[in-house]
């Protein structure tokens, strides 16, 4: 239990800093400052882009531990580090909106910053798990801490409602200042007592057979990547799982400015998309992996089903979500709040069952003896996938309401269509996926593969 909540800790820390740029800043930035939505887009879509560096950061860890520790310190550093990018946004963005150039190459900066941190967090964290739980215990801890993170969103959106109702630079720059507080509070609590000390005879072992960190980085990335060309499910997983990411989190960088523009909702009314959404995507994700064996007639835990099984659920999901985003583009239309409301509740809580049923997939959709490799082309595909995402909704937002192309309610209801097709696009995908195609592909072209690689 000790360590189930320890692990739940610091995705909580991590929470924070995420809701806080896809709650708080970017509706700050581009809503009450004026900043494109186009700049901030990008800016905030830099950090996913770290992800598929993970293995370079786990080699460092191997390779130099602190005080004995491999990832604890690292952990904590990597927290505390992306927290202290924020105290400097505030007067960042006000420079920024007042076409500071500086300011600007700051912006980037730091949020370059943030997002190694990020990939540094996710790396370690990953390590932790797997070297200080056991493995019949693993599931329950990457549960607890999934569900944890997400449903704590609406506890952080609630929090920053209270702090900052309506923006003023004073408040904002309170907000943000507790940002490192909260987060290293929680990252040493995170970590407190969970991981052995290495005696200095493994840390001389460990010196010994690590490899060097970046050039094995790459050629793990490259590894990945080249099996794209050989492998047709392999492509067309990878491009359902960005399709994935752009149908789910392209809203989520102008969430708030819609409500904004649309509805004319202050800065803290406007997290209640956000409290409502990540609750019922919490919902979603529970009521699946406790009764959606069941719904199918298995006597079987929902994460071990077949992978039709599965591809049914996720079909389910996605069929109901691009429903959900219709209803998001009717509410914007008819500028009814209330509807808003409805149709976050049921595009939350049909995510939440179609991303319980994709993610238990990708840890399916392996081949033996390339099993590192397979999972890497999936997270290089996340990474793609959320940074894309971010840009996206920037772009549509630039180019449909800024340059007065279409009218505020007409922009933001076609990005909702653009979403719509996107959730239909992966479900159309899903008919070319499964495990037996993946492994006949990868068995026919490994000669290829091989040769490719040397």
């Amino acid at each position: 239990m000790k360590t189930k909540l320890q692990f739940t800790l610091s995705k909580l820390g991590i929470a924070w800093m995420f809701a806080l740029v896809t709650i708080n800043f970017n509706r700050v930035t581009i809503y009450e400052l004026g900043i494109s939505a186009l700049l901030i887009g990008v800016m905030i879509g830099l950090y996913p882009f770290f992800g598929p560096f993970q293995p370079m950061f786990r080699r460092i860890t191997d390779r130099y531990p602190i005080l004995g520790y491999r990832r604890s310190p690292y952990l904590v550093i990597g927290m505390v580090a992306g927290s202290l990018v924020f105290p400097f946004l505030p007067a960042v963005v006000g420079a920024m909106a007042a076409g500071s150039p500086i300011a600007l190459m700051a912006g980037f900066v730091l949020f370059f910053v943030f997002g190694a941190m990020i990939a540094l967090m996710a790396n370690t964290y990953l390590d932790l798990i797997a070297e200080c739980t056991r493995e019949d215990e693993r599931s329950g801890v990457f549960a607890a801490a999934w569900t944890g993170q997400t449903a704590i969103i609406v506890v952080w959106a609630l929090v920053f409602r209270v702090l900052m109702p309506d923006y003023a630079p004073a408040r904002m720059q309170v907000l943000y200042a507790l940002t490192p507080l909260v987060v290293t509070a929680l990252a040493i609590a995170s970590v407190w007592k969970l991981e052995r000390r290495l005696s200095p005879q493994e840390i001389a072992q460990l010196r010994r057979g690590s490899a060097d960190p970046i050039a094995n980085t790459m050629n793990s990335i490259r590894s990945s990547l080249l099996l794209t060309r050989t492998n047709r499910t392999a492509r067309v997983f990878f491009v359902f799982i960005v399709f994935t990411f752009l149908g789910i989190f392209t809203q989520d960088l102008v969430q708030e400015v819609w409500a904004g523009d649309v509805f004319r909702l202050s800065v803290g009314e406007s997290t209640v998309f956000q409290q409502i959404f990540n609750g019922m995507v919490t919902v979603g994700m529970g009521m699946t992996a406790a009764l959606g064996a069941r719904a199918l007639g298995a006597k079987v835990r929902t994460d071990a089903l077949p992978m039709d099984d599965k591809k049914r659920i996720a079909t389910f999901g996605g069929w109901s979500a691009t429903l959900g985003f219709i209803m998001l583009a009717v509410a914007s239309l008819t500028a009814q709040v209330t509807l808003a409301n409805l149709a976050f509740a049921v595009v939350g809580f049909t995510v939440g069952v179609f991303t319980f049923a994709a993610v238990t997939m990708m840890s399916d959709m392996t081949v033996e003896g390339q099993t590192a490799s397979y999972l890497g082309l999936w997270s290089i595909a996340q990474a793609l996938g959320l940074g894309a995402s971010f840009i996206a909704g920037g772009v549509l937002r630039a180019a449909l309401v800024e340059t007065g192309l279409m009218s505020a309610p007409v922009g933001y209801a076609a990005i909702f269509g653009v979403e719509a097709v996107f959730m239909i696009g992966c479900v159309l995908l899903l008919r070319g996926v499964g495990v037996e195609g993946l492994r006949r592909d990868a068995h026919r072209f490994a000669p290829v593969t091989r040769a490719a690689a040397a």
